[in-house]
């Protein structure tokens, strides 16, 4: 048996409550969303400045690009607003704030590190390889997020891990993302689902596919086929 040499390093990835996200804070209750926004126009235009100073001195050395973020929020009520009312960007910026709140996302733990090599190897030393990390995340209240590192291992097996940005930035979300069949369906294979049902499901998509075409295709097979074992139910459930 080849006996392996195990070298432990210095790095460690500790948890940090500095690091926030912006998330919406909107009420499910739809009156209480009606209450904050008549409040909020129970001020005039330059009370509405003065708290949106406020607002910005605040929060605006802890995100990147903060005025983007409010009006995208403000956007997620805006629904509650009277449709003809015109109102300037200041008040939609605090509008905005009103429906936001920040969550340190690794407040309480980070862990379980995954690595790969990065997709770009530029500009390396001979030996190198450029590595992307994934970290789980645990914050308030026990939500998980994953987070990504970047550093080099170097031809000495040395590891240097890329500075960190104050700055956490969510992902924007595709709501209709292409995936390509061949990658989809080996990692369905990896996964133990090789089976009939797959088959049915992929055979309605073409090399490329959209989620709403997958959505498509799974819906039809439900109505084809009786859809009663639960390894199948199991199937349609990990193909979606």
């Amino acid at each position: 048996m080849t006996s392996l040499r195990i070298h432990r390093h210095d790095i460690q990835f500790v948890p940090d409550s500095s690091r926030v996200l912006i998330r919406p804070f909107v009420p499910l209750d739809a009156r209480r969303t009606v209450n904050i926004l008549t409040r909020a126009f129970s001020l005039n235009e330059e009370e509405t400045e003065q708290e949106l100073a406020k607002v910005m001195s605040e929060f605006g050395g802890r995100h990147t690009d903060i005025e983007r973020l409010l009006l995208s929020h403000f956007r997620k009520v805006q629904r509650h607003l009277p449709t003809s009312r015109s109102l300037s960007v200041t008040r939609q910026l605090f509008i905005g704030s009103l429906f936001i709140g920040e969550y340190a996302l690794e407040s309480a733990a980070l862990f379980n590190p995954s690595i790969v090599a990065h997709p770009d190897q530029s500009g390396l030393a001979d030996g190198s390889l450029r590595v992307v990390i994934s970290l789980r995340a645990t914050g308030e209240g026990h939500i998980s997020s994953i987070e990504f590192r970047s550093g080099v291992i170097d031809g000495a097996a040395g590891i240097a891990i890329d500075p960190v940005s104050r700055y956490v930035t969510a992902p924007e979300l595709v709501p209709n993302p292409t995936y390509d069949k061949t990658s989809f369906t080996f990692k369905l294979m990896e996964m133990g689902f090789e089976n009939p049902c797959m088959e049915a499901i992929m055979n309605t998509l073409g090399p490329t596919f959209t989620l709403a075409e997958l959505d498509r295709g799974v819906k039809s097979l439900r109505r084809t086929s009786q859809i009663v074992s639960r390894d199948e139910q199991r199937t349609v459930e990990c193909v979606r």
